[in-house]
């Protein structure tokens, strides 16, 4: 199994509407991208303001799988229309489970 791992930081000017628009575009991706094998999305929901705000865990057969998601046409949408607007910082890994 391969797993992608991203967490965001949103722009103070973003809105609770636009990281709502950014949860319902990210959702349809696995019932749109096959080799999605788990997808797990969520809010911080801690007081810290070092937090970041937002997780992505998505899981995958491989690094191939994965590489097709990354390049998918239709996740490249949601980055360009929901997720760059409002991103202030991201960090990312990717690293083989099991």
């Amino acid at each position: 199994m391969f797993r992608h791992t991203v967490l965001f930081r949103f722009s103070p000017e973003s809105t609770t509407e636009q990281v709502e628009a950014m949860t319902a575009g990210l959702s349809t991706l696995p019932g749109q991208i096959p080799e999605i094998r788990s997808y797990q999305i969520g809010s911080n929901v801690g007081d810290s303001v070092e937090n970041w705000h937002y997780a992505i865990v998505a899981d995958f057969d491989d690094r191939d799988s994965w590489l097709s998601y990354r390049d998918n046409p239709v996740h490249q949408e949601v980055i360009r229309e929901y997720i760059h607007p409002i991103l202030a910082d991201r960090a990312a890994v990717q690293y083989e489970v099991g």
